[in-house]
């Protein structure tokens, strides 16, 4: 993988995994609230996780702490609004030195497609950032995502997708190429 590409990798990833969660989310119906924990130790450290899921939201937090009692966190949440077609997520995570990582996304449908935002933080303070929408067309789609790394370099990607005879064709064109 190229390295302008793979420094941006995790975020389309997230996009993707929230985009692909909102489609799931949305033509859902119900969900039975429901809570859960873990936790365990070792010789090596403890663990704790909390996980709560209700109709439209999920919350997660997380606690590790190693031998030398340094302690981490991570908390996560999502948010699914099916009447609006709307997804919103977000994730905090403090590293045993105390430096910070956060992301956020937002999704909302739209009449004829989807609009997806999100950015990136990482314990270093620099932030990438990502704008995506998707344009429903009588054969397919078109997809547009801009990708801006922490240094104000930028990807874009267009994909078209089109089905005509039982075939789909896709043709994936990228700026600067990779």
């Amino acid at each position: 993988m190229n390295s302008h590409v793979s420094r941006y990798s995790s975020l389309p990833r997230l996009c993707l995994c929230a985009a692909l969660a909102a489609a799931f989310a949305v033509s859902a119906t119900t969900v039975e609230a429901r809570s859960r924990s873990r936790s365990g130790s070792g010789e090596r450290g403890s663990f704790s996780r909390q996980s709560d899921r209700n109709a439209g939201s999920v919350t997660r937090s997380s606690t590790a702490t190693n031998a030398q009692g340094l302690t981490a966190t991570h908390n996560y949440q999502r948010q699914v609004d099916w009447a609006t077609g709307s997804v919103s997520a977000s994730s905090a995570t403090t590293l045993p030195d105390g430096r910070t990582a956060s992301r956020t996304l937002n999704s909302q449908a739209t009449e004829n497609g989807r609009t997806t935002s999100a950015q990136a933080t990482g314990p270093n303070g620099q932030t990438a950032t990502l704008e995506s929408g998707t344009t429903k067309t009588e054969s397919g789609y078109v997809r547009e995502t801009t990708v801006t790394g922490p240094n104000g370099q930028t990807q874009s990607t267009q994909v078209t997708a089109t089905k005509e005879d039982g075939k789909t064709t896709r043709v994936v064109t990228r700026t600067p190429p990779p």
